[in-house]
């Protein structure tokens, strides 16, 4: 034998070997095991509706304004003289106290010098009295003996008769009389009184200072009751009545305040097409331009369901789960507050989808929990099948 008849033989030899202990393994070895399809349906959570009536409340945000707020503006010309009080911000004031007393010497000169004038014109009016008019002429008579200059001018005797009244008139005496208690009135202006009780807020003025006309000199509030004044829809405000609660809290401080619907506006607001709304607060941490936010709990109510507002697919839209598809339902949004929406045409018992983002109409879905629900079910139900036939 040849040496390379050899190595064919040995070659073919360890090639059969080979071979044989391949299929040997390959015989021995498992098949592997299929993996299971995975499940890509999105998991949400579900919400059982269940309708019941509700009360609608409308959201509201604004400022507070003192019910009893003024502007204090000078109606004479004059320096400002020291009062009892300091006038500045803070300062509290009762009902027809002293605020600001402007110096009033030069008007009330001028004042008791019309009051000499009239003294004069009635003095000589007498004599003619005497004789003409007796009867008028005791009344008069009696009007000058009692004639004080320092003193607010009495009123004039009544005329018995259109001659004496004519008489009198020609004198120039009530000419001279309506000039003076026009001089007096305005002479009350150089005292200014605090109209009610309430707190100074605002000062723009010190004593010593000239006052003018017409100038500004602060603001004087009474806090016991504020006005909350909001804007709110056409659509909504329909819904408030008079006597409505409306319930406010502050970003800044914390507790909240009841208060009531006082006024609503018949007329719109141009720029924005909204309708105020006033309510009415008393409370002793509130404050004059406090700005609050809250509702309105109105008095109406309707058979609906509350839901998050993020449960709204734009805006009207809920996924109802059917047969563990979702398809999109249109609903009525009656009210938002928040993050609440209030909602009807939902029938009770169906399901609706918690979750709205990466969803669309038809998706199958799955809901933890309710897949074991169903085959626990599905396997209680074989057991008494096969019972039965048993």
């Amino acid at each position: 034998m040849t040496t390379r008849l050899k190595q064919i033989i040995s070659f073919s030899v360890t090639l059969i070997v080979s071979i044989a202990v391949t299929v040997l393994l390959v015989s021995l070895k498992s098949a592997p095991k299929r993996k299971p399809p995975m499940d890509t349906r999105p998991t949400v959570g579900v919400m059982q509706v269940q309708n019941s009536p509700v009360q609608l409340t409308v959201p509201v945000i604004g400022r507070l304004v003192a019910h009893e707020k003024v502007s204090i503006l000078a109606e004479v010309t004059g320096v400002l003289r020291v009062s009892g009080k300091e006038f500045l911000t803070g300062q509290s004031y009762l009902r027809g106290e002293v605020m600001l007393r402007i110096n009033r010497e030069e008007t009330e000169l001028s004042l008791k010098a019309q009051r000499s004038s009239l003294l004069t014109a009635v003095a000589a009016l007498l004599p003619e009295l005497k004789f003409d008019y007796p009867q008028s002429y005791k009344l008069w008579n009696s009007y000058l003996q009692s004639f004080n200059i320092e003193s607010p001018t009495q009123a004039l005797p009544q005329s018995l008769n259109e001659r004496e009244k004519f008489f009198v008139a020609n004198k120039g005496i009530y000419n001279s009389y309506y000039q003076i208690k026009a001089q007096e009135a305005r002479l009350e202006k150089f005292t200014i009184r605090a109209p009610f009780d309430g707190i100074l807020i605002q000062s723009n003025i010190t004593p010593g200072n000239l006052v003018r006309v017409g100038q500004p000199l602060g603001v004087l509030i009474n806090p016991a009751v504020y006005d909350f004044e909001s804007s709110v829809s056409i659509e909504e405000v329909d819904q408030i009545q008079i006597g409505d609660g409306v319930l406010l809290h502050s970003d800044n401080i914390a507790g909240s305040w009841q208060g009531a619907v006082t006024r609503i506006n018949q007329g719109l607001d141009e720029n924005n097409q909204m309708v105020k709304v006033y309510a009415s607060f008393s409370a002793p941490e509130l404050r004059d331009g406090m700005f609050l936010r809250g509702d309105v709990l109105t008095s109406t109510s309707v058979e609906g369901l509350e839901l998050p507002r993020k449960m709204l697919h734009n805006g009207d839209t809920v996924l109802e789960l059917i047969d563990g598809a979702i398809h999109y339902r249109t609903v009525d949004v009656v009210s938002t507050r928040g993050e609440v929406a209030v909602v009807t045409g939902l029938q009770n018992g169906i399901q609706l989808s918690t979750k709205t983002q990466d969803l669309y109409d038809g998706v199958q879905v799955k809901v933890p929990g309710m897949e074991l629900e169903k085959a626990a079910s599905s396997e209680s139900n074989e057991k008494k099948s096969k019972k039965n036939q048993g």
